[in-house]
């Protein structure tokens, strides 16, 4: 589960595997940023009662979801309305694999959970200040992509280690454990050029990705044959 920075104040939990984030951060955001400008504040419910978020939810739910039923989506909505022709979203929600309630376990895990296409749905309705925000973050510095290449390369990186001559055939899961806090201590010292200044950020992601590439190929090729030069290596980026 990361923790994203949005704007300069605020963070949205969201799994940087699932692509799940909690709403219940994003609507906070949103009603700060409507409170600042005068406008009063939203609740989760006004914006689940729409039949326009649901027929998002639905098309997000036949591209990433696990439980797309191929119901006309107007008989499919119609069976969740209530006396007001609202959505009656509290059953509607059971439909969906792209869209959650918790309400039991951990109190931060409690509230709705929803695919990041519907965080920035969601962000959309609240402030334009906030979509452009969450945009930026998460589409333009393409903060998950990088989150994921990382760990990737990391596994690739970590198998690479046992074929070093004097790590074959040893236990080297203490090696792998100090080589990703050299490099974390080495990326802290990068400057920032926005938003999400530490673990999160995307240049430092990024960054991470790029050097795992550049020490994996140097060890594939022999130019780094020992644990040892490959501490020097990692010293010297």
């Amino acid at each position: 589960m990361m923790n994203v920075q949005i704007g300069k104040d605020y963070t949205v939990q969201i799994g940087h595997k699932t692509e799940m984030g909690k709403l219940n951060d994003v609507l906070a955001i949103g009603n700060e940023y409507r409170k600042k400008k005068g406008l009063r504040e939203i609740e989760m419910r006004e914006w689940l009662v729409k039949e326009t978020t649901w027929e998002f939810i639905l098309e997000v739910e036949r591209e990433f979801g696990t439980k797309f039923q191929t119901l006309d989506s107007r008989v499919c909505f119609s069976d969740y309305k209530n006396s007001s022709g609202q959505i009656d979203f509290s059953k509607l929600l059971k439909q969906f694999s792209v869209i959650k309630s918790q309400r039991g376990g951990k109190p931060e895990n409690r509230g709705y959970w929803a695919n990041l296409y519907i965080m920035l749905d969601l962000a959309s309705h609240l402030s334009p200040t906030l979509k452009l925000e969450m945009y930026k973050v998460f589409i333009d510095q393409k903060i998950l992509f990088w989150r994921d290449l990382g760990g990737d390369n990391f596994k690739e990186f970590n198998s690479l280690v046992d074929t070093l001559p004097d790590r074959k055939e040893k236990e080297n899961s203490g090696i792998y454990i100090h080589i990703a806090l050299q490099i974390r201590k080495k990326l802290e010292i990068l400057k920032s050029r926005g938003y999400n200044e530490k673990e999160h950020h995307s240049l430092i992601q990024e960054t991470r990705a790029e050097w795992l590439k550049s020490l994996s190929f140097a060890i594939n090729i022999g130019l780094i044959k020992s644990y040892e030069e490959l501490k020097n290596a990692i010293e010297k980026i």
